[in-house]
């Protein structure tokens, strides 16, 4: 499972991410060859990740958006964050994981404001639309 996000201040500058020519993802399997990697939890704040599990089928249950080549890597993300309390959104492959980054509709904000520890729920649906909103 790949958590990170690149922030150049912090990394140093990579030229394949800054131009774009790859995702964070796909230059970290660069180092992984052969993984099956799978984007997951880059997009949500450690206090809501823990305050937001919910049970199956509970009502305010979140998704958190996953990004893979693999389909047994998404098969088992998404079980291990059913197993923790949250619905996975397919939200394509690897090179598709710029969606799920810093900037972008789904990180962060669909889940509340940091300053509110115990986040807000945000579904599926609320996912799904957010990464469909993401523009390069």
């Amino acid at each position: 499972m790949d958590t990170g996000n690149y922030y150049p201040e912090r990394d140093g500058q990579i030229f394949e991410l800054d131009t774009k020519a790859l995702t964070d993802s796909e230059y970290l399997l660069r180092h992984l060859p052969g993984a099956d990697l799978v984007k997951v939890f880059n997009n949500i704040y450690f206090k809501h990740l823990l305050n937001l599990s919910r049970p199956p089928s509970s009502a305010g249950r979140s998704a958190l958006p996953i990004a893979g080549d693999s389909a047994a890597g998404k098969l088992a993300v998404t079980a291990f964050l059913d197993s923790i309390g949250y619905d996975a959104v397919d939200g394509g492959a690897l090179s598709d994981g710029w969606r799920q980054q810093p900037g972008t509709p789904v990180y962060a904000t669909p889940y509340g404001s940091f300053d509110n520890e115990r986040g807000t729920p945000a579904g599926a649906d609320v996912i799904s639309a957010a990464l469909a909103a993401a523009t390069r």
